[in-house]
């Protein structure tokens, strides 16, 4: 089955249908709950991986860090992909055609990879090597990144 034919199931759905049918209201509040998970998202990630860096929070220990900022985390996550589901029902042939949809979908999928193994690995550690511990955090802030911008080339392509 090809994504368009798949997108083409999606649209047809209960969920497809009234996501099409929903007050523009009800949307622009949908596309701002999806702006604020990603905010809250990226906000603590940055934090962290300042830290793994060594730019900044030296006197906060790793651990702690993580552990305050866990919430703000899996909020902007469970945020930024029940929102952008949503956005997606409300036009999955339109999205599934976009050329930067499928670029931000490979890039979403390997940032959630990249935070779910290693980055959670580093961050455990009390005190993980330098160069993991940078090299972790460059390719996570890139990840990420790359995702909000390819979600933002969306309406330009």
């Amino acid at each position: 089955m090809t994504p368009i034919a798949f997108a083409e199931i999606l649209q047809q759905t209960t969920l497809g249908l009234a996501m099409r049918k929903a007050p523009e209201s009800a949307v622009l509040g949908i596309q701002i709950a999806h702006v604020f998970g990603l905010i809250l998202l990226l906000t603590t990630l940055v934090l962290i991986n300042l830290r793994l860096l060594g730019w900044g929070l030296r006197e906060v220990p790793l651990r702690d860090l993580v552990r305050s900022t866990r919430t703000g985390l899996w909020l902007g996550l469970v945020l930024a992909i029940g929102s952008g589901s949503l956005l997606f029902l409300s036009a999955p042939v339109h999205y599934a055609g976009n050329a930067a949809f499928v670029p931000k979908m490979a890039l979403l999928a390997a940032a959630l990879v990249v935070q779910a193994s290693l980055f959670a690995a580093v961050t455990r550690r009390a005190a993980p090597g330098p160069l993991l511990a940078r090299s972790t955090a460059l390719l996570s802030l890139t990840l990420w990144f790359a995702v909000g911008l390819a979600g933002r080339a969306i309406g330009f392509v």
